[in-house]
């Protein structure tokens, strides 16, 4: 069995993914109702080569989802649809900034949630995206490039 992640590697993977698979993990959120710390957790057991079986994959998202329905989706909204005439161009930019530093606390919460919540990975190569895709009742095949853009971006962390 292969070990799970700490949230500091996780954070640290995901930092260094995210800016090459945003349009993605965006799209993926906004589109197919993704979580993205979920889909980096999933990358990275990918690129370590482990899995979760699929009973442990559900089990994780429904945890992550209490949470992040209850917190981090909230925030979201407020700082997308951040617009209020009482305040000036300038307080507006500031408390989107704010806004986005706040939502950034809990994307780090989420994945702390995921890594105290994860089972022990399985020291096994499968594919995970898929899996989940297939959780969220979408048909893999539609997203083949986007899993293939995914998939190369994790080779280049290696």
């Amino acid at each position: 069995m292969a070990k799970a992640p700490s949230a500091k590697q996780l954070w640290q993977f995901s930092l260094a993914l995210y800016p090459k698979v945003k349009h993605t993990a965006l799209q993926w959120q906004d589109e197919l109702g993704a979580n993205i710390n979920l889909l980096l957790l999933l990358c990275y057991l990918e690129h370590r080569q482990c899995s979760l079986n699929p009973d442990a994959l559900v089990l994780l998202a429904n945890k992550l989802h209490t949470f992040s329905v209850q917190y981090t989706q909230p925030l979201r909204a407020i700082r997308r649809n951040n617009h209020c005439p009482l305040l000036n161009p300038a307080q507006q930019t500031s408390l989107k900034q704010l806004l986005l530093q706040t939502e950034l606390v809990l994307e780090q919460l989420e994945q702390q949630v995921l890594v105290e919540q994860c089972p022990v990975p399985l020291a096994a190569a499968t594919p995970m995206l898929e899996q989940y895709l297939a959780y969220l009742a979408i048909e893999p095949a539609k997203q083949q490039q986007q899993l293939h853009n995914l998939r190369q971006a994790i080779a280049q962390l290696s």
